[in-house]
């Protein structure tokens, strides 16, 4: 009987462990596609955008405007003004099944008719739908000019 026991218990220590390892891989890549989809905005690579951004992907900017995914890559597409970089620091994933969020620091350099920079936190929501893991809430919480 002890013997079992033990047996049972190394069992599902192995499966937590496993699970765990899992979970790490899983926040990794999520925190990876969370950076590729704003080198993707750098990039102007709509064909990415489209298949990331959820088809009911909502964008709340620091200013308040709200973007749907339709609205936010037509801006993207069109805007005269060019992205040279935007890039993420102090993130966090939180998996909850096949919902996850990132919670993380974008500094966004930005040129037009002036040259700018800003940073911002947010808070952005990511579902696994069509075992293909899409952005479908970005809400920036505070916003700073550098």
């Amino acid at each position: 009987m002890k013997l079992a026991i033990a047996f049972l218990f190394l069992a599902l220590v192995k499966y937590a462990s496993s699970q765990h390892n899992s979970d790490i891989q899983l926040i990794g890549a999520l925190d990876s596609l969370n950076r590729a989809i704003d080198h993707a905005v750098v990039k102007k690579d709509l064909p990415f955008l489209n298949k990331y951004y959820a088809v009911d992907f909502v964008f709340t900017h620091g200013t308040g405007l709200v973007d749907s995914k339709d609205s936010w890559i037509n801006n993207i597409a069109t805007s005269p003004a060019k992205f040279v970089s935007r890039e993420h620091d102090s993130t966090t994933v939180e998996l909850h099944r096949n919902l996850a969020i990132i919670v993380g620091t974008l500094t966004v350099h930005r040129t037009g008719e002036k040259d700018n920079m800003y940073a911002l936190r947010y808070v952005r929501v990511f579902a696994k739908r069509k075992k293909t893991w899409q952005l479908v809430s970005h809400r920036t919480t505070a916003e700073w000019h550098l």
